[in-house]
C-alpha cells in the first residue's frame, strides 16, 4: 500500500516538474516578461564568454596530445573549433554585445544552440577517429577533455536546448567509439564506459535543468522583490518626501522621550539634553489652539492638534530654538491604548533647502519680473485678504485701476514689452510720490499703499479709504494721480527720436462687497469707461448700484445681440499626461470676439448666457464646432466641451450629444464632457440614464472645478464620472499652503480610490509640474504648458513632450 501510495505521489511529483519545464518560459506574468527577457540578457552576456573560452582553450589541449600521431586529426579538430568560434566572434558576438529587445535575445538564443550543435558536431567526428588511433594515452586526454567540456557546458543553461545541442553528440561519439572498438576491449571495460557515458549525459541534463530552474526562480523572486518595494512606495508615497526623515515620540504629557540619533544630530545635542523637553518647547509653538485673526499659521495648527490630540500629516513648521531656524516636516499619529492617550508617534525631516526653493518659487510667480511690482495673481489674493480683512471689521478700501495709454504725434502707439516695463519703471517714482501725497499713513500702516502691475500698461493700487467724504477722497486722488502722471516720458529704445506722451486714464471701486470677482470686475469696467472719455479719464464704479441697473441690462442685451451674430469663436488648451509630458488632447474654450466686455470673465458671459435662456443652444454649438474639428486631428488626441449640469435633466440629452458625434463623424471615446455647474445637479433617474447612456458609448464625463461650486462627494458615489478636475486655486497654492497641499494631495488619492483620472487645472510653473507628478497626478493643464490657441495653431502642440515632466 506504501509503495502504491508513494509510486502515485512520485509520479504526479514528476508530472508536475515536466509541466513546470515544459510551461516555465509562459509562466512569467505578462506584466514581468519585459523584466524577466532583460534579466536573460544580462545573464547571457555574462555567462557565455566564459563557455566559449572553455572551448577555446580544449581544442588546443587534444590537438597537442594528437599531434605527434596524428597531424591531419589535430588540424581538423583546431580548423573545426576555432574556425567555428572565429565565425561566431566576428559575426555573431557583436550582436550580443548590442542586444536589446527579446526579439534580438531569441535570435542570439537560437544561434547558440546552433553553435553547440556545430562544435558537438566536431567534437563527435573527431572522438569517432581518434578512438582508431591504437593509442590509450589519446583515448584517455580525449575522453577526459570531452567529458571535461561539460561543466563549461552548464553555462548554456538559460537558454533551452543549448546544453543538449552540444552533449548529444559528445556522448554519441563516445558511444559509436565504444561500439568500434568493443571487439578489441572486453565486455566489462565496454560496458563500464557505456555505463559512465550514460550517467554523466544523464547528470549534466538534469544539472542543465536544475540550473535553468534555479535562475528561473531566482529571477522570478528578484522582480517580485523589485514589484512588492514599487507598491510599498507606491503606498507610502508622499509629497516631496525629504531623504533623512527621523523618528519622534512623545508621552501623554508632550514631553519628548527616547530621542532618536537623527533628532539629536539635527538638533546638534545629545540624548540627555533633548529628554525632558517638548515638541512645542523646541518650535516654540503657542500652549493654546485657540485661532488668531487671519489666517490660520502651520505652527498654530500643529499646536492645535496636539491640544486636541488629532492626527497630522507633513505640517511644515519653523523650528525657531533649532540653530538657523531651520524648517521641519512632521507627521504625527496619537497613540491609544486601552482608551487611553499614551503620547505620540511621528516621523520628522529638515526639509529647509526645499522649503526656502519653495519660497523664492512662490515670490517669483507672483512678482513681475521687469519692474519687480507685484502681479496680476498677487493682486487678486491681495484684495481677497483684505476683503476678509474687512468682513471682521477692518477699513474698507478702494482699488485703483491705472492704464497708461501711449501716444505719438497726436496717434496711439504700440510699444514693446521692454519699452512698456521702461515707461511703468519711470511712472512709479511720480506714482509713489503722489499716493504718499495725499493717502494718510493712517489708512495703510508702516506698510504704505500696494502697488502691482496688474497688466502690460497697467497698474494697480490697493490703498484704504476714510470713513467721511469718501467720493471727495478718491476723485481728489484720482486728479492728482492724473496729474501726476500725465506727460511726455523718454525711453532709451525710442531711435524715431518720437516725443511719447503718456494719457492714463482711471477707474475705482470700492469694497462694498465681499466677492473679490465681482470687486475685480465693478473696476475694469470703471477703466473701460474712464479710457472712453476725452477729458477726466477717471470713473468711480459702485458695484452694489450699477451691476443691477443699466449696466446688467446692457449686458444682456450685448450678449443676445453676440449670439444672433455668432460673435464667439473657440480657442483650444492642450491637456499633458502629466506621467509623459505628452499633450494627449485640448480642451474647447470660448471667447466673446469683439466684445465690448473684455473685461468680464468668460465664466460670467456663460453665466449670463444661461440667464438668457440661451444656454442650451450655446452648449451644442460649441459641441458640434469642437467635435468639427477634433474630426481633423490624429486618432489618439481628444476634445473637452463643457455643458452646463442642468441640461442632463432634460429628455433625450443623449440622443442629442450621439446625433452631433454622428454628423461630425467623432469617435465617442474621443469626446469628453466636462460638467460645469451654474446650478447644482440634479440628482435624479434621468440624469443618472443620461450618464449611463453616454458612458456605455464610451463617452467620458469630468466633473469640472472639483472643490468649488456646487461640488459634493455625493455625486462621485451616483454619477460615473470617469475624471476629476481639480480646481485652479487649490493649485496655486499647494506648494506654500498646507491646507492646499492637503488638498490636492487627498483629491488626488480619492482618484487612485476610486479608479478615476484627476486633471489639475492652473498650472503655471514647473514646480507645480514635478509637484504633480510626484502625487501621482494623471492629467495637467495651465498657461506653463500652452495657452489657449485657435484651430489652426493646435498642429504645433502634436507630439510635442513638456521638457519637465518628463
Amino acid at each position: 500500500m506504501r509503495w502504491a501510495v508513494f509510486r502515485v505521489f512520485n509520479r504526479s511529483r514528476t508530472s508536475d516538474v515536466r509541466k513546470f519545464l515544459f510551461f516555465q518560459a509562459t509562466q512569467v506574468p505578462a506584466y514581468f516578461q519585459t523584466s524577466f527577457n532583460r534579466g536573460q540578457l544580462r545573464a547571457l552576456r555574462l555567462l557565455l564568454p566564459l563557455h566559449l573560452l572553455a572551448q577555446a582553450i580544449s581544442a588546443p589541449v587534444v590537438a597537442l596530445g594528437v599531434w605527434s600521431s596524428s597531424r591531419w586529426l589535430a588540424l581538423l579538430l583546431l580548423v573545426g573549433i576555432e574556425g567555428t568560434l572565429l565565425l561566431w566572434f566576428s559575426r555573431v558576438q557583436p550582436n550580443v554585445r548590442g542586444m536589446r529587445s527579446f526579439a534580438d535575445y531569441v535570435s542570439i538564443r537560437r544561434a547558440l544552440r546552433v553553435l553547440n550543435g556545430v562544435l558537438g558536431l566536431v567534437w563527435f567526428v573527431f572522438i569517432i577517429l581518434v578512438f582508431r588511433l591504437r593509442c590509450e594515452d589519446i583515448h584517455l586526454l580525449t575522453l577526459g577533455v570531452g567529458f571535461g567540456l561539460m561543466a563549461p557546458l552548464l553555462l548554456c543553461a538559460p537558454v533551452s536546448g543549448a546544453v543538449e545541442a552540444m552533449m548529444v553528440p559528445i556522448i554519441a561519439g563516445v558511444y559509436g567509439a565504444l561500439l568500434e572498438g568493443c571487439f578489441d576491449w572486453s565486455l566489462l571495460f565496454t560496458a563500464s564506459f557505456f555505463l559512465m557515458a550514460t550517467v554523466c549525459g544523464l547528470f549534466v541534463l538534469g544539472i542543465s535543468r536544475l540550473v535553468g530552474i534555479l535562475l528561473w526562480r531566482m529571477q522570478m523572486a528578484c522582480l517580485k522583490q523589485r514589484e512588492q518595494a514599487d507598491i510599498l512606495s507606491l503606498l507610502t508615497r508622499q509629497s516631496a518626501a525629504p531623504t533623512g526623515r527621523w523618528l519622534w515620540e512623545t508621552d501623554e504629557a508632550g514631553v519628548l522621550r527616547n530621542p532618536s540619533a537623527g533628532l539629536c544630530r539635527i538638533l546638534g545635542r545629545d540624548e540627555t539634553q533633548i529628554a525632558g523637553r517638548t515638541l512645542g518647547s523646541l518650535l516654540e509653538i503657542p500652549v493654546s489652539g485657540a485661532e488668531p485673526s487671519g489666517a490660520i499659521s502651520p505652527e498654530r495648527h500643529l499646536a492645535h492638534c496636539l491640544t486636541h490630540r488629532l492626527a497630522f500629516r507633513e505640517l511644515v513648521v519653523r523650528a525657531v530654538a533649532v540653530p538657523d531656524a531651520r524648517w521641519w516636516m512632521l507627521t504625527g499619529e496619537p497613540v491609544f491604548r486601552e482608551g487611553v492617550f499614551r503620547g505620540y508617534l511621528g516621523v520628522g525631516a529638515d526639509v529647509t533647502a526645499l522649503q526656502r526653493v519653495r519660497e523664492r518659487h512662490f515670490h517669483r510667480v507672483r512678482h513681475d519680473a521687469l519692474t519687480r511690482l507685484p502681479n496680476r495673481l498677487a493682486c487678486q489674493e491681495h484684495l481677497q485678504k483684505s476683503l476678509l480683512e474687512t468682513m471682521r471689521g477692518a477699513q474698507a478700501f478702494v482699488v485703483v485701476l491705472i492704464s497708461l495709454d501711449v501716444s505719438s504725434l497726436g496717434r496711439r502707439r504700440v510699444v514693446t514689452t521692454d519699452e512698456g516695463a521702461e515707461i511703468l519703471q519711470k511712472s512709479l517714482p511720480r506714482l509713489n510720490a503722489c499716493l504718499a501725497r495725499n493717502v494718510p499713513k493712517d489708512l495703510n500702516g508702516t506698510d504704505g499703499c500696494f502697488v502691482a502691475r496688474y497688466g502690460v500698461m497697467d497698474l494697480a493700487v490697493v490703498t484704504g479709504i476714510p470713513v467721511e467724504r469718501k467720493r471727495h477722497f478718491m476723485e481728489t486722488l484720482a486728479l492728482e494721480i492724473l496729474s501726476a502722471l500725465s506727460g511726455p516720458v523718454s525711453v532709451a529704445e525710442d531711435v524715431a527720436g518720437d516725443v511719447i506722451d503718456v494719457e492714463p486714464a482711471i477707474g475705482m471701486a470700492v469694497s462694498t462687497t465681499g466677492d473679490g470677482e465681482v470687486l475685480v470686475e465693478a473696476v475694469e469696467t470703471a477703466l473701460r469707461d474712464a479710457r472712453g472719455e476725452r477729458v477726466g479719464r477717471y470713473s468711480i464704479f459702485d458695484p452694489c448700484e450699477e451691476m443691477a441697473g443699466s449696466r446688467q441690462q446692457r449686458l444682456f442685451r450685448d450678449v443676445r445681440q453676440a449670439l444672433e451674430q455668432k460673435a464667439f469663436v473657440l480657442v483650444y488648451q492642450p491637456i499633458v499626461n502629466a506621467q509623459t509630458g505628452l499633450v494627449i488632447g485640448f480642451e474647447a474654450l470660448s471667447r466673446w470676439k469683439g466684445a465690448a466686455h473684455k473685461h468680464l470673465s468668460i465664466e460670467k458671459v456663460i453665466d449670463t448666457i444661461v440667464e438668457t435662456g440661451s444656454g442650451l443652444e450655446f452648449d451644442f454649438w460649441v459641441l458640434e464646432t469642437a467635435c468639427r474639428v477634433a474630426r481633423r486631428w490624429p486618432v489618439p488626441l481628444w476634445i473637452s466641451v463643457n455643458m452646463t449640469a442642468t441640461h442632463f435633466s432634460l429628455p433625450d440629452i443623449a440622443g442629442r450629444i450621439f446625433q452631433v458625434l454622428a454628423n461630425t463623424g467623432l469617435e465617442a471615446h474621443r469626446l469628453q464632457i466636462e460638467v460645469t455647474e451654474t446650478q447644482a445637479l440634479e440628482v435624479g433617474p434621468r440624469v443618472h440614464h443620461a450618464f449611463r447612456e453616454l458612458e456605455a458609448w464610451g463617452v467620458r464625463i469630468a466633473l469640472d472645478d472639483f472643490g468649488k461650486g456646487f461640488s459634493t462627494l455625493m455625486y462621485l458615489r451616483q454619477f460615473p464620472f470617469s475624471k476629476i478636475k481639480l480646481d485652479a486655486a487649490f493649485i496655486q497654492d499647494m506648494l506654500q499652503d498646507a491646507r492646499s497641499a492637503a488638498v490636492v494631495r487627498n483629491v488626488i488619492a480619492l482618484g487612485r480610490d476610486l479608479g478615476v483620472a484627476v486633471t489639475a487645472e492652473g498650472v503655471s510653473s514647473p514646480e507645480h509640474c514635478r509637484h504633480l507628478q510626484e502625487q501621482g497626478c494623471t492629467e495637467v493643464q495651465g498657461f506653463y504648458l500652452g495657452r489657449p490657441v485657435p484651430e489652426e495653431d493646435v498642429p504645433l502642440f502634436w507630439g510635442r513632450r513638456v521638457a519637465d515632466l518628463s
